[in-house]
């Protein structure tokens, strides 16, 4: 309160103001961030929480005015940043059509010539005459989306609102967003915790992390960077009975069930290799790809018949696509081994473009008793061909797979 006072008195007395020095406890939430955006071309902005995105997009829209810098903006600006911006609640969804279209600069006679694609596109049915404090958040997400849409703009500013809706929603917003970017009149800034829409879209790409920009340039290798970045976040306990990766490009274990699973089988390392045997973390949906498990027992129990899974888990924590392998099947060795290499093949890997964890479960016969569970990541699937996405709803598809138990290590191997 004091700061403001001293704000209003500074400005009533005609002084300079102050506002690009930092007082006691302040920080700067954008930080010397820098970049140019081109009629009909698509930046992606990420970064982790208050990385300063959502502060930087309501600069660009004139709803925060910069401490420090300036911006150069041509064009008719439209943004999303916020479910049901410029929303009366009182009022209907027919009327706040034309309120939120004014508010994004357009005319009656251009409301009343969309309307009916408007409508259309918000697919909110019967709704639209009821007052939309009655609406669902998924509701007004439809409407506002299906306003700034049909707005004929230069700039089109948009803030998470595609995660949010359901699957139809989503995918009708994106094509209609690609129909944007191949019309070219439309320049578009894009935030999004969903690799898969940054990479779909975008052209280029910034990364920010404490208000400041850390990468810009290349959409796939700024979303690279934001993977490393953000790996660390996802490292929620390592268990004590689990090492390092067994080789260099293995994939760390981000969580363990513990209280859940006993410790009779310690994983020591999990990584993927392609068909030519390298190991990689980025691969092709059109590639064959071997899930490999070296893991030791620990206990004296003999694990007979069990059971091992092997899933791939994508950004919405969805199971996509899995083995279900059983000892004594295919040829395999009915008793686990003390130590050994399980390899699992899909051929081909066939998922979407998406970042996957990889869930190791290993499982007694009568799939009751957990030996050891966890989640090992993260992997880059880059889907260069038309494929089926599996695991849209659970179950998760269980396409069949080759998998082998590779029990010739040597000492070296057994000590790692």
């Amino acid at each position: 309160m004091w700061y403001g006072f001293h704000d209003i008195l500074r400005d009533t007395a005609g002084l300079r103001s102050q506002s690009d020095r930092l007082r006691r406890k302040e920080f700067w939430a954008v930080d010397d961030v820098s970049f140019e955006l081109k009629k009909g071309e698509t930046l992606g902005i990420i970064g982790p929480n208050g990385a300063g995105k959502t502060t930087l997009l309501k600069m660009l829209n004139g709803i925060i005015i910069p401490d420090k810098g300036n911006l150069r903006i041509k064009g008719r600006v439209g943004a999303l940043i916020q479910i049901g911006a410029g929303f009366h609640p009182q009022l209907t969804g027919r009327e706040n059509i034309y309120i939120n279209g004014a508010i994004l600069g357009m005319g009656k006679r251009e409301i009343d010539k969309k309307f009916d694609a408007i409508v259309e596109f918000a697919d909110i049915g019967d709704f639209l005459d009821t007052p939309v404090k009655h609406y669902s958040s998924g509701m007004f997400v439809r409407l506002g989306f299906a306003v700034a849409i049909h707005c004929e703009l230069d700039i089109l500013v948009v803030d998470e609102i595609l995660a949010v809706g359901d699957t139809a929603f989503r995918r009708k917003s994106s094509e209609r967003m690609k129909e944007l970017i191949m019309d070219g009149n439309t320049s578009i800034i894009l935030v999004s915790h969903n690799m898969q829409t940054v990479e779909a879209i975008a052209d280029r790409a910034i990364l920010l992390n404490g208000g400041k920009m850390l990468y810009s340039g290349n959409v796939n290798d700024v979303v690279a960077e934001y993977d490393l970045l953000m790996r660390p976040r996802h490292r929620e306990r390592v268990g004590a009975s689990q090492g390092a990766p067994l080789k260099k490009g293995g994939l760390e274990l981000v969580k363990k069930y513990d209280g859940y699973a006993g410790d009779e089988v310690s994983i020591r390392g999990v990584w993927l290799e392609s068909a030519d045997g390298e190991c990689r973390t980025r691969f092709s949906s059109n590639e064959d790809v071997a899930v490999c498990v070296s893991y030791k027992n620990c206990s004296n129990i003999t694990i007979q018949h069990g059971f091992v899974w092997v899933t791939f888990i994508n950004e919405y924590n969805v199971n996509c696509m899995g083995a279900r392998l059983r000892l004594g099947e295919h040829g395999t060795p009915s008793i686990l081994p003390e130590s050994c290499i399980l390899r699992v093949w899909f051929r081909p890997l066939q998922l979407a473009t998406s970042n996957y964890k990889i869930a190791i479960h290993f499982f007694d016969k009568t799939f009751l008793v957990p030996y050891s569970t966890g989640h090992y990541g993260y992997v880059k699937v880059v889907n260069d061909i038309p494929t089926i996405t599996p695991g849209v709803k659970s179950p998760v598809c269980w396409p069949p797979c080759e998998w082998n138990l590779d029990t010739s290590l040597g000492k070296e191997d057994r000590k790692t």
